[in-house]
């Protein structure tokens, strides 16, 4: 009978020992959904224009208002991001601490920077740590340190280990940040150089002298502003008959000018332009070195002849510095002469007020 109570007292013993003990919930360390160890990887395309995983890691305790702890049980977040201007894509992975299976979440931007693809991961990863964090605006800066009464200590059972220091990180500048190196644009195509054409043309005129008639002209242009082109040239227009064979009239001259270009490109020109042309109008006569003609202008020889002129011309470039020409020609004749005969008989040849000529040409861009 006196072993009863001793046996007794010992089994009291084993269950409170067991009581005393803290559950093995306890004891294991608990998940932290408030945290995340995030990684943070540039692929191809990125690694300039993208932050990097310092910068990201602060943009998020930005936004969050508070460090994230990488430190015990917390969820494990992947960020992958690639791309180029107007292509950009992100892939987040996230593993979180509760056992639940991973999920998948990919992002893409077309902006020109990567700052559109950054924010929206940091915007993901930052609801995943704390889903009513978007419901404040984010903080300009994480809130420094202050100083607190030290905590009563917390049981036994609920002691974290302490967690090693966090290194000293160098203040981060506001988001978003200036990208380290960004390519520069391309340029707007501007205006083309200033250029010098040289073309042959043949052309066709009528009224300048008695008949139609085909001559031959060079031409010269410099572009001297964007849309303002200098020309000058020359032509020569060989005799014509008149209606009495016995005499003809022929033309030489040359012209000073400018044309404002409505259309101008590398390949494409089409301009109005003006100009002053100043040469000389002569009669020559026909007939037999034995027979004298019977009919005979009163002033054989040249005559000084000026006009203003106005006209089109566009020019194509077909290959190379070669190109093709073509326009039409109106000329007001200041000094307009009526060619007389002898004998009293009516003029060989009235000058019309108005004359015209059509041209086409082939020349060359310097």
């Amino acid at each position: 009978m006196s072993r009863a109570p001793a046996l007794l007292r010992a089994l009291v013993s084993v269950l409170g020992a067991c009581a005393a003990l803290p559950p093995a919930g306890a004891r294991a360390e608990e998940c932290d959904r408030a945290a995340a160890d995030v990684s943070w990887v540039r692929l191809a395309g990125a690694e300039v224009q993208c932050p990097s995983a310092s910068r990201f890691r602060a943009e998020i305790s930005r936004r969050l208002g508070r460090e994230i702890v990488t430190t015990g049980k917390v969820a494990s977040i992947e960020a992958v991001v690639q791309g180029q201007p107007g292509a950009w894509s992100a892939t987040i992975r996230t593993q979180l601490c509760d056992g639940a299976p991973p999920t998948v979440r990919e992002f893409s931007d077309h902006g020109l920077s990567c700052d559109g693809i950054v924010a929206a991961a940091a915007v993901h990863i930052m609801l995943t740590t704390d889903p009513e964090a978007g419901l404040a605006p984010p903080a300009d800066a994480p809130p420094p340190p202050v100083a607190e009464a030290p905590p009563s200590p917390p049981p036994p059972a609920a002691v974290r280990p302490p967690s090693p220091p966090e290194a000293v990180r160098s203040p981060e500048p506001p988001f978003p940040w200036p990208a380290e190196t960004r390519a520069a644009p391309p340029p707007a195509e501007g205006p083309p150089p200033a250029e010098i054409s040289v073309a042959w043309r043949g052309f066709a005129s009528v009224g300048i002298v008695p008949s139609p008639g085909a001559g031959v002209a060079l031409s010269g242009e410099w572009s001297i502003l964007p849309r303002w082109t200098l020309e000058t040239g020359a032509l020569w227009l060989p005799e014509q008959h008149a209606t009495r064979r016995t005499f003809a009239f022929g033309l030489t001259a040359g012209w000073l000018g400018g044309c404002l270009e409505m259309v101008r490109s590398r390949s494409l020109v089409f301009g109005l332009c003006g100009r002053v042309v100043a040469g000389a109008i002569y009669a020559v006569i026909y007939g037999d070195e034995q027979i004298t003609p019977t009919i005979l202008p009163t002033d054989v020889g040249s005559r000084a002849w000026l006009s203003l002129g106005a006209g089109t011309r566009l020019g194509v470039r077909i290959v190379g510095p070669l190109r093709l020409e073509t326009g039409i020609d109106l000329f007001v004749p200041m000094t307009r002469y009526s060619f007389q005969l002898q004998d009293g008989q009516p003029a060989g040849f009235q000058q019309p007020a108005v004359a015209g000529a059509a041209f086409g040409g082939v020349g060359v861009t310097f």
